[in-house]
């Protein structure tokens, strides 16, 4: 197995599970009454998206 090989799949499990946080942070602060502290889904769904550029930048190099 070559790097980037292995490359692409960190950065693909790496922008699932930004993705599934920020579904599961905004759940939650969609539950919440009052103030929310928003940063971790602020973060984590533009997280996910730059993994998916790399990942599929890694992809087409294969």
């Amino acid at each position: 197995m070559n790097m980037t090989f292995a490359l692409m799949l960190l950065t693909l499990f790496l922008s699932i599970f930004h993705f599934l946080y920020g579904y599961k942070e905004a759940l939650r602060i969609s539950n919440e009454d009052g103030r929310v502290n928003g940063v971790s889904v602020i973060f984590s769904i533009p997280l996910g998206f730059v993994f998916a550029i790399l990942c599929t930048a890694l992809y087409q190099q294969i």
